[in-house]
């Protein structure tokens, strides 16, 4: 293969380590995939659809935020994923029940603001037709021209007067929290609230980490589980396990499912061949069109030797030798160049 492709790749970014977190589901090679089993992705939905709370275990780059996008990305039916983000918002919202749900609350406000910015004029449509019988009651459909926001007109209509109540007290706050997703499971929808980068909210400065994590796992895990009885993904390092707080919310996780490792230097090319597909928008390529054996073989060594971590050691390393091949003028990526990206 000429030079034609890698030079294809590198001005597409296609081993980018750090990619859009939109692109992730798209990039994605299921573990289910590459192990042979079903217990990452197949069953971390058939736990949420179950209404479970699972913790996802895993280091920084592993894969958690790829697995929870695929897993819950636009083409899963029956499914109402709420991403909760939990940075930068401020500590206090770890801990404290009210304070997270009023942010629960205010997610589903801005999710609304940005994917039905025409709401108004339906939301007075729908506000005739359910007075124009006298009934007060409304008919929940998906409609295709909201499909892909997961909203339905009258969902968004009735999610949209919901956040829109004040609520000035703790009571009051739970209340519309609950009516949220009780909205949503109305509408045949199952709701699955995502807390996707713990790593972040959690790792507050170095005098204050024990605190906010004790009052996190004390505080939401429990919340989820006996005030709003939600489905939710807990992206969870590793070193939270022995935790005091982790360890007393597992009375209130239903699972937890530990991110593997890519298995094999054929699976970092698969894993890699995804990304080749991708940015040449064509059929699933040979590897081999881009990588030598003996580099993956290499790349694969790096990446048991420490941590799994697919950002830092295969992606990174891989998108560095790219840019060094193009410099030799060579067709392909070999071992000689991912030694040197792995010790640059």
């Amino acid at each position: 293969m000429s030079q034609d492709l890698l030079n294809l790749l590198r001005d597409n970014g296609a081993f980018d380590p750090a990619p859009r977190h939109a692109e992730l589901s798209d990039m994605h090679v299921p573990f289910d995939t590459l192990s042979g089993a079903r217990n990452v992705e197949h069953a971390l939905l058939a736990g949420l659809r179950a209404g479970n709370r699972i913790a996802l275990l895993g280091a920084s780059g592993s894969g958690k935020s790829s697995v929870v996008a695929y897993t819950l990305g636009p083409l899963v039916e029956g499914i109402f994923p709420i991403p909760v983000p939990v940075y930068p918002e401020p500590a206090t919202v770890a801990g404290n029940g009210t304070e997270f749900v009023a942010h629960l609350v205010r997610t589903i406000s801005r999710m609304l603001q940005a994917t039905t910015p025409g709401l108004s004029r339906p939301a007075q449509q729908l506000e005739q037709r359910a007075t124009a019988g006298g009934t007060g009651q409304r008919r929940h459909r998906i409609s295709a021209g909201w499909r892909s926001a997961g909203l339905g007109p009258e969902l968004a209509y009735e999610l949209e007067r919901a956040v829109s109540v004040p609520a000035p007290t703790a009571g009051q706050v739970l209340d519309q929290g609950r009516q949220i997703l009780d909205l949503v499971a109305a509408d045949g929808l199952v709701p699955i609230l995502i807390l996707d980068d713990t790593d972040r909210w959690l790792a507050a400065t170095a005098p204050e980490i024990a605190r906010v994590r004790r009052e996190f796992f004390f505080t939401v895990p429990r919340l989820l589980a006996e005030d709003l009885g939600a489905a939710a993904v807990i992206a969870v390092h590793p070193e939270y396990l022995q935790d005091p707080g982790y360890q007393a919310a597992q009375g209130f996780l239903t699972d937890a499912i530990q991110v593997p490792a890519v298995p094999s230097a054929a699976a970092v090319g698969a894993v890699l061949a995804r990304r080749v597909e991708l940015a040449r928008a064509a059929e699933t390529p040979d590897v081999a069109e881009v990588f030598t054996p003996d580099a993956l073989e290499v790349l694969y060594a790096h990446y048991t030797a420490w941590p799994s971590n697919i950002r830092r050691n295969i992606l990174l390393p891989a998108h560095t030798a790219l840019s060094l091949a193009l410099d030799d003028g060579v067709d392909r990526i070999d071992e000689g160049h991912i030694m040197v990206a792995i010790t640059s």
